[in-house]
């Protein structure tokens, strides 16, 4: 059997997404004001790959003018709760290689966790650098995870498993730095933020029950029979580290900006 190279979001990882991904809502919060301020408030902001919104929907109730568009029908479907206020925010299923809005026609441009599941990541970057006005930030969010506890050790071993068992099957735009492909497009000005910190407590078995249910990319690129290998290879790892596996244990969270702005 060929490895399955399928980076969509079907309907079994959107009804696991927001467990799995969703921030506290004071975090949440701290995160919408954040990218608000970078923009000055009232402004007209796009983010590519929307999802379920959890960084669209804050941005929106913090005051700006949120479009977000998402490739998934199965993410969209789950966006938005009837008693939610939303505040000012349109979406729209669209592919981001080829974005639907006129030049220069936001203040800013969000990308969180997408980039790297692009086919083209340049060519999404000069969609993105085409859609901004001058002077316009590019802003990339990141969910920065300590990588020294159970939470990071597993996951950077997921990664390095990964590759062991298909070196030759990453995710299109892994590891692959975009500064300096966005100098070439006028993007010199950068800043880096952490805009939000907090703590979450998991043990070695808590993240495998993570890991098995397929929702990180990494597990995607693997055929069932590697994946088993790897849930394997992952208890194995964990027994050779931690003593009891069932121990919860403090994992730092923050988020992260990387903002670029410059002449696009």
């Amino acid at each position: 059997m060929k490895p399955r190279v399928d980076f969509s979001f079907d309907e079994r990882v959107v009804a696991l997404y927001n467990k799995a991904r969703a921030h506290p809502s004071d975090v949440s919060e701290q995160i919408g004001h954040a990218i608000a301020k970078e923009v000055n408030g009232n402004k007209r902001v796009l983010e590519i790959g929307v999802g379920t919104g959890r960084i669209a929907l804050p941005v929106a109730q913090a005051g700006c003018n949120v479009v977000g568009f998402d490739l998934s029908p199965h993410m969209l479907g789950e966006f938005l709760s009837p008693d939610m206020d939303s505040g000012s925010l349109e979406v729209l299923q669209s592919d981001m290689h080829k974005m639907p809005f006129e030049n220069n026609s936001f203040d800013a441009v969000l990308a969180v966790h997408v980039l790297h599941l692009a086919k083209d990541w340049q060519q999404v970057i000069r969609e993105a650098a085409r859609v901004l006005q001058p002077g316009g930030a590019f802003i990339q969010g990141d969910d920065w995870i300590d990588p020294h506890s159970v939470v990071g050790r597993l996951r950077d071993e997921l990664r390095r498993h990964a590759i062991r068992l298909n070196p030759n099957l990453m995710p299109p735009a892994a590891g692959i730095s975009k500064a300096d492909f966005m100098a070439t497009l006028g993007g010199t000005d950068k800043t880096d933020l952490i805009v939000a910190e907090w703590t979450t407590y998991m043990s070695p078995n808590d993240r495998i029950a993570v890991v098995e249910q397929r929702i990180d990319a990494e597990s995607w690129i693997l055929t069932d029979d590697e994946f088993k290998k790897m849930l394997i290879h992952l208890r194995e790892f964990s027994a050779g580290i931690w003593d009891d596996l069932d121990e919860k244990q403090p994992v730092t969270r923050r988020f992260k900006l990387k903002i670029t702005r410059g002449d696009w």
